[in-house]
């Protein structure tokens, strides 16, 4: 069995980043800063349902 590394851009991806804010960042960016950045961010709409609820 192996387990396969998500890529950059699948990790854009699940945080809720389109591709084209991956391939502005990718010009600028290594492959280990994008991994960062995906890592450091939140699901804006996790967070929106989230403080909904709260609000409530």
């Amino acid at each position: 069995m192996r387990i396969r590394k998500l890529t950059p851009r699948e990790t854009w991806r699940l945080m809720g980043f389109s591709d084209i804010d991956f391939d502005r960042a990718s010009k600028v960016c290594t492959e280990t800063n994008l991994y960062h950045q995906a890592g450091n961010s939140i699901v804006v709409n996790v967070m929106y349902s989230i403080l909904k609820e709260l609000l409530k």
